[in-house]
């Protein structure tokens, strides 16, 4: 679903909006007819990035648990791209998001997807992880798959399967799965 959102928003960034729908001809000024047909602006790619991390704000670092082993920035909240519509109360709404990839353009896109959700102070990192300051290498090897065993999770029996390690807390490891719908979940695996 996101990733058909990014990827429809940057059709309309490079290729522009889609042609509109002929109407009946009806007398206008030539004024008039030039400014119904000028598209509405889009923003740009500077709108919503910024060069630094912006100071007191949440980093989020969007990027896939496989390419966290190359380091991840100092207190950042580690949330795969994909698992971000599904963890929106996670996110403070009171100070603001700087979201950084690889590069930048995901970040951008969800940036942008943020924002629509009412995070008004969701801000991308231009530079990627290049441009976020002191970075660690998170313990519990990030991107490693491990068998996470049968149990009850949430309430509901789910059985034995194999995750992808996201990141290790005081609590355990942060694991996803995917359901049999093919769908992303977490679960935790206690230390």
């Amino acid at each position: 679903m996101l990733r058909r959102f990014l990827r429809n928003l940057a059709d309309r960034a490079f290729v522009g909006p889609p042609p509109a729908p002929r109407e009946a001809r009806r007398e206008e000024s030539s004024w008039t007819r030039a400014e119904a047909s000028r598209p509405a602006p889009e923003p740009e790619a500077t709108d919503l990035g910024v060069e630094s991390p912006i100071v007191g704000s949440l980093l989020l670092d969007i990027r896939e648990p496989g390419e966290f082993a190359s380091g991840v920035a100092v207190g950042a909240l580690l949330l795969p791209m994909d698992l971000v519509p599904h963890h929106l109360e996670r996110l403070p709404t009171d100070r603001a998001i700087t979201v950084y990839c690889a590069a930048g353009a995901r970040s951008w896109g969800v940036a942008h997807w943020l924002r629509e959700q009412g995070f008004a102070q969701a801000w991308s990192l231009s530079g990627g992880i290049g441009a976020v300051g002191p970075t660690r290498v998170p313990e519990g090897q990030p991107g490693r798959m491990i068998d996470l065993p049968a149990g009850q999770v949430d309430g509901a029996w789910v059985p034995a399967q194999r995750g992808e390690v996201i990141e290790q807390t005081e609590a355990g490891l942060r694991c996803r799965v995917r359901d049999p719908q093919g769908f992303w979940l977490e679960r935790l695996l206690p230390v």
